[in-house]
């Protein structure tokens, strides 16, 4: 059987890179939703309707989104190239996150997801 490098050597990627991808996509993210707090804190404490720039800005909630959409998009894909013996250490991979709520949805704690 191949190593996940050596299906394909124009798609296929170590996963050291595809983490580091990622990481750097969330923290682009992070970045950006920092931006538009900043942006809509202004606008809240001014009182007044946006200014263009202001609105221009405003719309990267929309890429926001979109890249979001992707992101979830790309981990169920990665999900479902592992194969079934392929396994994780989910607490040890979550261990770092200091939302409690985040980190217990990630390791899938059942009573978070009970109506």
């Amino acid at each position: 059987m191949w190593g996940a490098c050596e299906m394909s050597a124009n798609s296929s990627k170590p996963l050291d890179t595809v983490y580091a991808n990622s990481a750097r996509e969330m923290r682009q993210l992070q970045k950006q939703i920092q931006q538009l707090e900043d942006t809509v804190l202004t606008i809240l404490e001014r009182r007044s309707p946006p200014t263009s720039a202001e609105i221009r800005e405003l719309q990267d909630f929309d890429l926001i989104s979109q890249t979001l959409g992707g992101m979830s998009t790309f981990f169920d894909t990665l999900r479902e190239q592992v194969g079934t013996e392929d396994c994780t250490d989910i607490d040890l991979a979550t261990d770092s996150i200091t939302l409690q709520l985040l980190r217990d949805r990630l390791r899938e704690r059942h009573e978070l997801f009970e109506l």
